[in-house]
């Protein structure tokens, strides 16, 4: 019988020895799974950023295409030629027109005049600049019937859509040819 207690006695040495080990090994495990948790946590979080300022910049893209958009009807409606209201009347007479603003209607107003999308206050500005009063060789193959001995050329327009969402914006542009008679 001595044998075996001594062999029982062996037995609660090792198990001694090995007190604590464990908890080293799980707390150890423990604090590597927290910092994996928490480098996950902040990649989501700047993934969330990163997805909420594309969508701010989109929401910009689009209110300067709503302010190129609103122009664009604006000036395809009406008498252009002897309404002093209409926008290609004012920039044709003052050789540039802005910054104007339209609503979300696409009606044009005064610029600080906001809407809110989702809670961000959004504005679509336009400008206008005739770059060239009459271009012959843009608009060739235009005629005046009779002897008028004028010219006929294009008025060259640049419109600059500007959308501003927050505190980012967007500006994009287009070009207009208005035919026109050259003078001289």
């Amino acid at each position: 019988m001595k044998t075996s207690k001594f062999k029982n006695s062996n037995k609660l040495n090792f198990a001694n020895k090995q007190q604590g080990a464990a908890l080293f090994v799980s707390l150890i495990m423990l604090v590597a799974l927290t910092v994996i948790g928490l480098a996950a946590s902040q990649r989501s979080q700047m993934q969330e950023r990163m997805a909420g300022n594309v969508h701010i910049r989109n929401l910009a893209f689009n209110a300067a295409e709503s302010a190129l958009g609103g122009f664009a009807t604006e000036a395809n409606s009406g008498d252009r030629i002897n309404d002093a209201n209409h926008i290609l009347y004012q920039i044709r007479t003052a050789g540039a027109l802005g910054p104007f603003c339209y609503d979300s209607q696409g009606v044009r107003g005064d610029c600080g005049t906001l809407w809110l999308d989702s809670g961000n206050a959004i504005e679509a500005k336009a400008s206008a600049t005739v770059i060239d009063d009459c271009n012959v060789v843009m608009c060739a193959g235009f005629s005046v019937g009779g002897n008028s001995g004028g010219q006929i050329g294009c008025r060259i327009i640049e419109i600059d859509g500007t959308g501003t969402v927050g505190n980012q914006s967007v500006t994009n542009n287009f070009w207009v040819y208005e035919v026109t008679a050259c003078s001289g």
